[in-house]
């Protein structure tokens, strides 16, 4: 049961993660630039965490291609994420760019892609463990 507890972990995190802490932060209406600030930590933060989950699955795992998988769309959303951070203090303080500004534009789009990645590994995530759990 090792592999499929790793699995569920992942799993889990990255649905608290796109389901209860980005929708609280990342639709704040004021102070936009202190929840994307901590949002961005926390995102961080995951990442390592997801990244040794993913790697211990890989090891002890048998469904080796899913966890690579599931590393190279978390790499991804790790490349976005450093491009929106870069971008980001390219930019300033985001409250002060008016909402339709093309680079306020630009950052909210890539926002969107990056939590879309991260969905897209949560719902493979989601069909690897479902489908473990049945050969259990």
């Amino acid at each position: 049961m090792g592999p499929e507890l790793l699995l569920t972990l992942y799993t889990g995190s990255l649905f608290a993660l796109i389901f209860l802490v980005a929708p609280v932060l990342l639709r704040a209406r004021e102070n936009k630039d202190l929840a994307g600030g901590l949002y961005g930590k926390i995102l961080w933060r995951f990442y390592k965490v997801a990244f040794l989950l993913l790697i211990l699955y890989l090891i002890l795992g048998n469904e080796r291609l899913y966890a690579v998988l599931l590393m190279l769309g978390l790499s991804f959303n790790v490349g976005i994420s450093y491009w929106l951070k870069n971008y980001k203090k390219s930019l300033g303080n985001i409250d002060q760019i008016d909402y339709q500004d093309s680079k306020r534009v630009l950052f909210r789009r890539v926002s969107i892609l990056s939590t879309l990645t991260l969905f897209g590994n949560f719902l493979l995530s989601f069909y690897i463990l479902i489908n473990q759990l049945k050969e259990v």
